[in-house]
């Protein structure tokens, strides 16, 4: 299961009764990405919550696809984001933390260890295969990249 199917909204049932209708939990769900961002979801949201909901529409939707926001742009932006925060030197209950201030977003922060494990041990086998191909450059960027999520 990919990280951003573990990425909820946070204060769900209060975003539930401003727009008074259910929306699942997940972030990336796509009747949770219809109803907040379309003008009829953004006009209903109380001001705080609309400028959260706008500056992530802004930084992981802003994709000229036509499939836009259901291309997989947002996903694979949103992982780059969690790769930066980790980047940053931050943990997974800091990256929580960033991440429910900037974007009213919530995941259990075991959720978030056991994806930049794993995403670590994809650097590995990156590397390993670019040894066993003989791709110096590559094989010492797959090792730098996963020390500095390692920490």
């Amino acid at each position: 299961m990919a990280i951003t199917d573990k990425i909820y909204v946070k204060n769900h049932r209060q975003l539930a009764s401003q727009l008074e209708t259910s929306i699942p939990k997940g972030a990336f769900k796509g009747a949770t990405l219809d109803l907040l961002y379309t003008g009829d979801g953004l006009a209903k949201l109380d001001e705080a919550t609309r400028e959260r909901v706008l500056d992530f529409a802004e930084d992981f939707l802003d994709c000229d696809c036509d499939n836009n926001p259901y291309c997989g742009h947002p996903e694979r932006k949103f992982v780059r984001y969690l790769l930066e925060l980790r980047a940053q030197g931050l943990g997974p209950d800091a990256i929580v933390d960033v991440m429910s201030d900037e974007y009213m977003l919530y995941a259990y922060p075991g959720d978030v260890l056991s994806f930049l494990d794993q995403s670590v041990r994809t650097l590995e086998a990156v590397e390993a295969l670019a040894e066993v191909e003989g791709d110096d450059e590559m094989e010492r960027r797959a090792a730098e990249a996963a020390r500095e999520l390692s920490g």
